[in-house]
């Protein structure tokens, strides 16, 4: 049985031998490199071009990236805590004003 999707269109790229390697070891990791290439295409679109949805709040990239990348085990605890910009705000300043004095 063949399945046929005909309201997709067909892109054809040229690989040199460097990125054929890198797709062959791509994809015997498991990774759908029609996936990779769609989500690619679209991340430069919106880079581009603009998303067409509403744009995120900081605090939601924010968390996201606090999420992401979380301090390293065993990290002393900061003086002051990163994800309230007012505290850092007057960190910065008080920090300022001891090296001016």
């Amino acid at each position: 049985m063949v399945f046929t999707v005909s309201d997709m269109k067909l892109l054809n790229v040229r690989l040199d031998e460097d990125d054929a390697r890198k797709v062959a070891r791509l994809r015997e990791a498991g990774v759908q490199i029609s996936r990779l290439v769609r989500e690619a295409i679209r991340a430069e679109h919106d880079r581009r071009l603009g998303r067409r949805e509403a744009p995120r709040h900081p605090a939601e990239i924010m968390a996201e990236i606090y999420a992401a990348y979380p301090d390293p085990p065993g990290l002393p605890a900061r003086r002051v805590d990163l994800r309230d910009r007012k505290t850092v705000r007057r960190a910065v300043l008080a920090r300022m004003r001891r090296r001016r004095a």
